[in-house]
């Protein structure tokens, strides 16, 4: 026996779907309720004027036996699925609520009752604003269209009987198919015994092949290795060369540097000036001032502290005084005045020796600034005056040292006379000094450089 087609088995369906019983759409007309929601169920177009669903249940009956499929409701609010609901009666079977459905931002819900029912009622739960209706539409058949499909429904009955046979034909052709797949897979195992024979051969010859290969690449290695050995050697022999070359080099550039710093430390040395030498003594000195004065005033701060404390606490005791009378409370304030002033004196003076002292310390460090400011400048103006001119060490040693006597007049006024001036040195002795600076180039400001800081001729 052949396998049926598909095209026959299509044909076949397409017989048995002619057949199935065709439910009309909407049967709301079959439904009787109130005269005031009796218009919602016109299958006309959607009334003009609204209803108002409360909270008193509305009932809906079927003139006769009917299949409810769904219902579906038409209103003015967007969330009407929300603010309504529909209880359903089912035949020989307990009421239930019926869930709601609603696509985003519309005003049509629905929900699917599959069931034969006797009747369904609608209300409102939520207080404000009550739901407004415009069309309800019931979707099923009734008793009538059920009868007039007794006789396709018979059809579908004898057309099971018909699809036995088929199975039982259906299997018979299964089994024979199963004895010629059974054979054809015997036939195949003993193919692939036979290729897997000459699989076995050829992996042996491909062994003995790659046995071969990898001979030939060790040897090959080895004589890349010896390449490369030969290649380091003579690349190490260059690097060599290279590196004595380099390093000759650089030992003619560091005698260049030598020289160079040799001649930068003679410079250096011959250019000393009084400047920084005289000057550490007088800072190391306004330093030590400071520090007498920051520990001698921590003595009137402790006794400004102490004063304080005292009148913290005899005010604390008279406050604290219970159980005495306004005259002794007076007497003991009275009592206590002449230690009041007297701490209060011991604080006064305290504070005026801590705040001319603390003044003092500024003071120093101002003069310290100020002084520090002036020797710069003055050092720099004779350095900048003295380029390029064929002044003497010793002329520009007196230029340097008239200048700073200046400084520190005009800075130490108040500790010098009014007739102090400083003297440059007799004319006899500068002959001998200059005659030793031209002898001796290194000496700076009439003092000998140690031999050991003087450069080879």
């Amino acid at each position: 026996m052949n396998l049926i087609t598909t095209e026959e088995l299509d044909a076949t369906l397409e017989e048995y779907d002619a057949k199935l019983p065709k439910i009309d759409g909407i049967k709301s007309i079959l439904w009787k309720t109130t005269n005031q929601c009796q218009v919602l169920l016109n299958e006309s177009a959607a009334i003009t004027k609204p209803v108002k669903i409360t909270g008193a249940a509305k009932r809906f009956t079927p003139n006769g036996l009917f299949y409810l499929e769904y219902l579906s409701f038409n209103g003015t609010s967007p969330r009407l699925a929300n603010s309504l609901t529909v209880i359903v009666k089912p035949v020989d079977a307990p009421i239930f609520t019926l869930k709601l459905k609603s696509n985003k931002d519309t005003t049509f819900s629905f929900g699917f009752v599959r069931k034969f029912c006797e009747w369904f009622e609608i209300y409102s739960t939520v207080s404000s604003p009550k739901p407004l209706l415009t069309k309800i539409n019931v979707y099923g058949t009734d008793s009538v269209q059920l009868t007039n499909f007794a006789n396709d429904i018979e059809f579908i009955i004898h057309s099971r009987d018909n699809f036995e046979s088929i199975k039982e034909e259906l299997k018979k052709e299964i089994t024979d198919s199963t004895t010629k797949h059974i054979a054809l897979t015997e036939q195949n195992t003993e193919l692939n015994r036979t290729v897997t024979t000459y699989h076995l051969e050829l992996n042996r010859l491909e062994k003995l092949l790659e046995n071969s290969q990898t001979q030939l690449q060790e040897e090959s290695s080895k004589l890349i290795q010896l390449k490369l050995e030969a290649n380091h050697a003579e690349e190490r022999l260059t690097s060599a060369s290279n590196n004595i070359t380099q390093l000759q080099e650089t030992s003619d550039e560091l005698n260049k540097n030598i020289s160079v710093l040799n001649s930068e430390l003679k410079k250096l040395t011959s250019d000393k000036n009084l400047i920084s030498d005289e000057y550490g003594p007088y800072v190391k000195e306004g330093s030590s001032q400071a520090k007498v004065y920051s520990a001698l005033m921590t003595i009137p701060l402790a006794a400004i502290f102490f004063s304080i404390y005292q009148l913290y606490a005899g005010a604390s005791k008279l406050l604290a005084t219970e159980n005495q009378s306004a005259i002794e409370i007076l007497a003991a304030f009275i009592l206590r005045i002449p230690f009041a002033a007297i701490f209060g004196v011991a604080i006064y003076y305290s504070w005026k020796i801590a705040s001319a002292m603390i003044q003092r310390v500024f003071k120093i460090h101002s003069d310290r600034l100020t002084l520090a400011k002036l020797l710069v400048v003055a050092r720099e103006t004779v350095h900048s005056s003295a380029k390029n001119l064929s002044i003497t060490d010793h002329e520009k040693f007196q230029e340097q040292t008239s200048l700073k006597i200046e400084v520190l007049k005009s800075h130490m006024a108040r500790d010098l006379n009014e007739g102090f001036s400083y003297k440059p040195v007799p004319n006899q002795k500068q002959t001998v000094k200059e005659a030793s600076a031209e002898a001796s180039p290194e000496a700076v400001n009439d003092e000998l450089v140690p031999q050991d800081l003087r450069s080879p001729a």
